[in-house]
């Protein structure tokens, strides 16, 4: 049986990102391509320290609108797209909004 992303080694979430990429390239469909992505954002995410994440406004990749993290909650960053909609995304999508 195969280890969630919270119980590998950071060598082993590497090796699996890795997986992911290739499986990606070589994906037939756009849905298929979708979800591939979003495991690596998730196992990605894992290799990235909470603590650098703090509350203020980010870029989303792929999302036109500024999010505004509220608070952290594992490896998801919870807060509000343009001031308005709640939503939340992987740490690994996020990008320190610079003016």
């Amino acid at each position: 049986m195969k280890k969630l992303y919270s119980q590998m080694s950071r060598e082993e979430l590497e090796h699996e990102m890795k997986t992911l990429r290739e499986d990606i390239e070589r994906a037939e469909f756009p849905s298929q391509k979708a979800v591939l992505e979003s495991k690596y954002e998730t196992a990605k995410s894992y290799t990235l320290d909470p603590a650098d994440f703090p509350p203020g406004l980010y870029k989303v990749h792929n999302v036109q609108l500024p999010f505004h993290v509220v608070y952290l909650n594992g490896i998801m960053a919870w807060g509000t797209l343009d001031g308005r909609e709640e939503a939340s995304f992987p740490l690994s999508m996020l990008t320190r909004f610079q003016p």
